[in-house]
């Protein structure tokens, strides 16, 4: 149990590594207002090509391929007209966690995704296998030159 708790927690600190800071529009801080990006398509799911904590931008068909899993988002992939943001939690010692991307905002050249992430309860059964939760959705292409993951 503390395990479970104890590895939510890192992942949590892991993808929160830049926090906030506080401004009247409640964005970050920066010269630019945050502007809304439209969430088009998004799937989550489980792949083990995803190993490691992080989020990605990917805007162009090598960028995709080169994760190693054509089966992250199902479907048709046009990246000449969309891009793909994915958020990743690693690799978790059970069943049962899972992360969502709740919004989109571009700010500063920045994609800031919001999301939250969510572990199994102390008493639930899971499965006692690897997983790598992720989640990834389509947006229309953008200028961005990083992605900042605020995940809860």
């Amino acid at each position: 149990m503390r395990t479970r708790i104890w590895n939510m927690l890192v992942v949590a600190a892991l993808l929160s590594t830049v926090g906030m800071v506080g401004c009247k529009n409640g964005s970050k801080a920066g010269s630019g207002l945050a502007e809304p990006v439209a969430i088009s398509e998004s799937v989550s799911g489980n792949s083990a090509a995803l190993k490691s904590i992080g989020a990605w931008h990917i805007e162009t068909q090598e960028a995709y391929d080169a994760l190693g899993d054509a089966n992250i988002f199902p479907g048709e992939l046009n990246l000449d007209k969309n891009d793909l943001v994915i958020v990743a939690l690693g690799e978790q010692k059970t069943g049962g966690y899972s992360v969502a991307i709740e919004s989109i905002q571009l700010v500063d050249g920045e994609l800031a995704v919001t999301g939250k992430a969510t572990a199994p309860g102390a008493d639930a059964v899971t499965t006692q296998a690897l997983t790598y939760p992720y989640s990834a959705v389509l947006i229309p292409n953008t200028d961005a030159d990083s992605v900042v993951p605020y995940i809860d």
